[in-house]
């Protein structure tokens, strides 16, 4: 749990999950997409082990994600601050904070460290649960933290910070830096 924990601090999860807290403003339909995704994520690395990465190639995963943020961004950018969550395609914020995980987290480090935790040790639930622990104790305060600082800072100006932090998320992991 330490090591996944260690790992997911700054990393641009997190960041998109702080972003999407301050803006859209409704942190336990984020925090249980949240959980929601990395059970998906953290499931699957338990279950697949080394075997997804041997299925699809790192490169593909890292550069899908670089996508995801830009996309994102670009969605919070058509945001209606005057009447409230407007995405075009994923009006829940549940869903949004699972399929940013899910489509994020793909190829990550700590997807990674996941993989190679299971593949290492014989203790599936045990991998499973510590992992999950880890994300809810780093991601879920980020979340309500950057709910509460959403309070201070007027909707329309959190929002568009939100769409560039999302963009420069995914141009900087489209070019490897992230």
């Amino acid at each position: 749990m330490l090591s996944i924990a260690v790992a997911e601090f700054g990393d641009k999860t997190q960041l998109g999950m702080i972003t999407l807290a301050a803006s859209i403003r409704k942190p336990w339909s984020i925090f249980l997409g949240m959980i929601a995704g990395f059970a998906v994520v953290a499931g699957s690395a338990v279950l697949i082990g080394q075997a997804l990465l041997a299925i699809i190639p790192l490169s593909t995963l890292k550069f899908a994600s670089g996508v995801v943020f830009i996309g994102l961004g670009l969605l919070m950018l058509r945001v209606s601050v005057e009447s409230g969550l407007k995405l075009p395609y994923i009006k829940s914020p549940f869903l949004a904070a699972s399929v940013m995980i899910i489509l994020t987290e793909l190829g990550d480090k700590t997807q990674i460290m996941t993989i190679a935790l299971a593949a290492h040790f014989d203790q599936s639930i045990a991998i499973f649960l510590g992992v999950l622990a880890a994300f809810a104790l780093v991601d879920g305060s980020s979340i309500f933290l950057a709910h509460r600082l959403g309070k201070r800072i007027s909707t329309g100006k959190m929002k568009k910070l939100s769409a560039v932090i999302f963009i420069v998320l995914g141009i900087l992991t489209l070019l490897g830096i992230f």
